[in-house]
């Protein structure tokens, strides 16, 4: 027969199991560390794994750095996303707060050719890993994987900063030499497009504050977070000036979000929203059912994302991508967030000595701005 102390202390254990089950449940570290135990009692303790603490914290800040606040918050979505990232992209990124990047046109630090493989990019403040496939024989789809450790690294560069509104323009590579990105992509091209009518805001400072009732906008935030308006909706202020829609101002939209704004942009549309993939509109510009070179470029997680060029032979129409399927791929490659780029002639991608372009055949458009990622590494 069972002993006091011993029935005691078997029921004070079950107490603190019982206590401690919600948490071990929410603890994915610790459900893989049990699961572990039980298959190595069940193979008789054959190999015995052992993490160390760094192994252990890098789980722990990878399924941290993957919760997005404007994305779907359920733990099954945020799992999902975490298996893309570990499949990608692995380790741990830092910044001290004096590597931080000025909001502003001041060219990032310049990254070190030394850590440019043929498909990555890597330091202790972003990493970046190419992927190339094939979609059919006439189409090539390039990708590029992108961590960073803070929002400032995600960035634009326009041709003339002293002159936002000028419609002059150069070649995505030739506007990437000014500012020193690991990786660039081209932008939205606003000089050439609606010129009275976009949402228009680079590194702080305001082109144009007027909704497009026939656009998608594109805003990034502070904390590198993107928020989708589609066709301006949700940027209205309730009000009318002269029967016309008033729209927010840049500091309105950061009194309404409780965030900073650090681009905007209108071109679109929008491909995928909070997860879901966004319904093709037949009436959209830039040939929306056509088969079509394109860029785009998506949020995975937070500072997480994924940038795509379209690569096609010819412009025949029977190469390329039509929205509907660009919206598929950026939605696969799990964008939370995923918003269409200028395509065409416009679409390209600079990562350290390597140029893709939407077409490799035709000759560089000149554009007005890139986006681009930038070590915060000190030269």
């Amino acid at each position: 027969m069972m002993k006091m102390p011993a029935r005691i202390l078997l029921i004070l254990l079950c107490a603190v199991l019982i206590t401690a089950l919600p948490f071990v449940v929410s603890s994915p570290n610790m459900l893989y560390e049990v699961k572990m135990e039980l298959m190595n009692e069940e193979e008789g303790e054959e190999e015995e794994i052992d993490f160390t603490e760094e192994e252990e914290e890098e789980e722990t800040g990878l399924l941290e750095r993957f919760f997005l606040s404007t994305a779907r918050a359920e733990e099954d979505a945020a799992e999902e996303y975490d298996v893309v990232e570990e499949e990608i992209i692995e380790g741990d990124l830092s910044i001290l707060p004096e590597w931080k990047l000025p909001l502003d046109f001041t060219p990032a630090p310049a990254p070190k050719k030394e850590n440019y493989t043929e498909d990555s990019y890597e330091d202790d403040t972003i990493m970046v890993k190419m992927e190339h496939r094939d979609f059919d024989e006439e189409t090539k789809i390039h990708i590029a994987w992108i961590r960073i450790a803070d929002a400032s690294q995600l960035r634009t560069g326009v041709y003339k900063p002293n002159k936002l509104g000028s419609s002059n323009a150069l070649p995505v590579t030739t506007i990437s030499r000014k500012y020193n990105p690991v990786i660039a992509i081209n932008g939205d091209n606003f000089t050439n497009d609606v010129p009275k009518k976009t949402y228009i805001y680079r590194m702080g400072q305001t082109v144009r504050a007027k909704g497009n009732k026939l656009k998608d906008i594109l805003i990034i935030d502070d904390q590198g977070d993107f928020h989708l308006y589609i066709k301006s909706q949700g940027l209205e202020t309730g009000k009318t000036k002269n029967n016309k829609v008033v729209w927010m101002k840049p500091e309105e939209w950061e009194k309404a979000n409780g965030r900073k704004m650090s681009n905007a942009f209108t071109f679109g549309p929008a491909l995928v929203k909070d997860g879901e993939i966004v319904e093709t509109d037949t009436e959209y510009s830039y040939n929306p059912g056509g088969r079509e070179p394109r860029s785009a470029i998506g949020q995975v997680g937070p500072l997480s994302y994924v940038i795509v060029i379209v690569e096609v032979n010819n412009r025949d129409g029977r190469s390329g991508m039509s929205h509907g399927k660009l919206a598929e791929l950026m939605h696969e490659l799990g964008c939370q967030q995923a918003y269409n780029l200028d395509g065409g002639n416009s679409a390209e991608m600079v990562f350290g000595e390597q140029v893709y372009k939407g077409m490799p055949g035709g000759s560089e458009r000149g554009i007005t701005d890139i986006i681009y990622f930038a070590t915060a590494m000190p030269e």
